[in-house]
């Protein structure tokens, strides 16, 4: 999409459309971290209990990072957006057509396909449990802030079996303030926490002497397969819904947008001393596609993933 403003005959549309681009942008990781409160409240639309107990019913019950019990069904895309749905159809449709500016039409239907399956009518979004994770309260917590994401990388022929990848977002050093797009991000491969925090324990196939069970810590990299006996019934997380989950993710962390806010929003209005460098959205966007070119084919920021690949 820039590549195509870029070409625009007239510099004036083109730097304002692209200015318009770049404020909303901040809009999407909003909205998608919506989803960090876990508590429950009334709304016109709500939450489908059968597909929470077949989400439950097809994890065992149990979450499926820590393996603990008494998980709660977590919405891989937010309920907060499929109610959006239906209370702000407007802010709703913004929402995708700001996915479709940064990402490829083809794949943003394809993650929209997973949530109107059933209807075309774009208020009317499905609330299955292939759009559910089971989680105990504590992941639940840290994975809608942000915390971490979870990235899908084999899926069986017969659709029982998913593998998936856990990781821990990475605190960035720049915090807040704005830093060259040339910077490349730090892996967090091989972290066990978010910003040397506690983690997540998670039960080990193994158990000490007198039987108690042994604890383990997730770390980045890590791989969790989720199972399911009815893939029809009770089928497996969705495949489009978790990638799509990973790329907002890793946005909104490397954005630091999962840290919360230590400022408060005022009004100021601009004033015959306000001075906007209206050129600096335009040095950004072209500082983006500076650093995308001289990136190998391979390091480039892994929003591109594997096809679904087939489990032995």
């Amino acid at each position: 999409m820039i590549r195509d403003v870029s070409e625009m005959p007239k510099a004036l549309v083109t730097r304002r459309f692209l200015e318009a681009t770049i404020d909303d942008s901040d809009f999407v990781v909003d909205r998608w971290l919506q989803n960090a409160s876990v508590k429950s409240s009334a709304s016109s639309m709500r939450r489908s209990s059968s597909a929470s107990d077949q989400c439950k019913a097809r994890d065992n019950h149990r979450c499926i990072l820590t393996g603990f019990l008494y998980p709660e069904a977590a919405h891989i895309y937010p309920f907060c957006l499929l109610r959006a749905a239906q209370r702000e159809p407007r802010a709703s449709h913004r929402f995708w057509h700001l996915l479709e500016i940064f990402w490829e039409k083809e794949r943003v239907d394809r993650w929209k396909a997973e949530l109107f399956r059933d209807s075309p009518n774009p208020t009317d979004p499905a609330d299955t449990c292939s759009n559910m994770l089971s989680l105990d309260k504590t992941a639940h917590a840290l994975w809608g802030a942000g915390r971490f994401a979870l990235r899908p990388v084999a899926l069986s022929a017969d659709r029982k079996e998913m593998q998936i990848e856990f990781y821990w977002q990475k605190k960035p050093a720049h915090g807040k303030d704005e830093i060259d797009l040339l910077s490349e991000p730090e892996t967090s491969r091989g972290l066990y926490d978010y910003n040397d925090g506690d983690g997540l324990p998670f039960i080990t196939d193994e158990r000490e002497k007198n039987g108690q069970p042994k604890y383990g810590a997730l770390v980045s990299g890590q791989r969790i397969t989720v199972s399911t006996d009815d893939p029809d019934k009770r089928p497996l997380p969705s495949w489009d819904l978790l990638e799509m989950q990973w790329v907002l993710q890793r946005v909104a962390g490397m954005s630091e947008a999962a840290e919360p806010s230590d400022h408060k929003c005022e009004d100021s209005g601009d004033t015959d001393e306000t001075v906007v460098d209206r050129e600096a959205p335009i040095q950004r966007v072209r500082e983006v596609f500076k650093w995308l070119d001289h990136q190998p084919e391979e390091n480039k920021f892994a929003t591109d993933l594997p096809s679904k690949l087939a489990l032995q």
